[in-house]
């Protein structure tokens, strides 16, 4: 009988067996970096799946936990040794235990990047409860090779316009319910609206690289919420990351993208950033447009699959049909 257990004790063992395709000093770099987050409690590893039978290690599957709900899957790996009938049933109980762990409470999604070669994984992922999402465009602009885009000559239009760093006092609820309206009719992962609210939102982004309020802006026309512009940095390397760009609804196709994202770059600028980097929903064709004029160009390209709790308004829906039923 073959048995899917958490790591425990063996997750060096485990992570030897994830990285086994990886070069001695990359796998050795990829473990280190992993059990140093875990240590300093920024991820968790205590989902890591593992098939033993006697002393010998079969397979593993790695599941990377944040505290904001988000948990990183990485395809299944197992021994080349196996017999294929038995290598097939490890790689589908360890997926199945690993779609448990992504179903309960606490977690909103469970979700893999894969290179745009990996066809025998993303083909796993897909059979085993964790669908094809899209694919994301990566794309970089180079940040000190270019003149400022703010010393363009001002227009009247400007007086209307204005831009704020996050405060948590004063201008959180603002970002949150900002952050819930750009999702609304957006092109850039609609499968994720309604997943979560704001306030989970903006957690997550808290996380991705090195957070700084100061760059995180919302811009205001004529006084009300427009959109946002969230910057984190990859230190120790000068780079920054557009973790979320959003225009609200009503506010799209007036030139409002081009100037948050323009005085993003300038932000960058000031500090002496070299590069911004991102990454944009391969369906979102008005937005790759908009990064294409302003100079950015594609640097990788990846497939993401994904298993995603229900949406808020389906389980408030589900909620509210439980609580009608009559008592038998």
């Amino acid at each position: 009988m073959i048995e899917i257990n958490r790591a425990g004790t063996a997750l060096e063992e485990a992570l030897r067996l994830q990285f086994q395709n990886f070069s001695e000093n990359e796998r050795a770099s990829r473990i280190k970096q992993l059990l140093d987050s875990a240590e300093n409690q920024i991820v968790s590893l205590d989902d890591c799946l593992i098939c033993r039978r006697g002393e010998r290690l079969d397979g593993v599957l790695l599941l990377v936990s944040q505290t904001d709900g988000t948990v990183y899957v990485w395809p299944a790996e197992t021994r080349g040794v196996l017999h294929p009938d038995d290598d097939s049933q490890i790689r589908r109980l360890l997926y199945e235990e690993a779609a448990r762990v992504v179903d309960s409470p606490g977690v909103w999604i469970g979700q893999s990047l894969l290179e745009t070669d990996q066809k025998e994984q993303s083909r796993e992922f897909s059979e085993h409860g964790f669908s094809r999402l899209t694919d994301l465009i990566f794309m970089n602009y180079a940040v000190r090779s270019t003149t400022a885009l703010s010393s363009r000559k001002a227009t009247s239009a400007d007086e209307f316009w204005s831009s704020e760093p996050f405060d948590e006092e004063t201008n959180a609820a603002d970002f949150a319910r900002l952050v819930e309206q750009t999702y609304l009719e957006t092109c850039d992962c609609p499968e994720l609206n309604g997943t979560r609210d704001g306030w989970e939102s903006m957690e997550s982004h808290r996380r991705a690289g090195t957070y700084c309020p100061s760059r995180w802006r919302l811009f205001r026309h004529e006084g009300r919420p427009a959109g946002l512009l969230l910057l984190t940095e990859h230190s120790p390397e000068p780079v920054w990351e557009v973790v979320y760009f959003g225009v609200a609804p009503e506010f799209r196709g007036m030139g409002f993208g081009k100037r948050i994202l323009a005085a993003g770059i300038d932000l960058a600028q000031e500090h002496g950033v070299d590069e911004i980097v991102l990454a944009v929903d391969v369906r979102n064709e008005p937005a790759t447009r908009l990064y294409q004029q302003l100079k950015f160009a594609q640097f990788d390209r990846r497939i993401v699959h994904a298993r995603l709790r229900k949406s808020r308004t389906s389980e408030l829906q589900t909620a509210v049909t439980q609580a009608a039923k009559p008592n038998r």
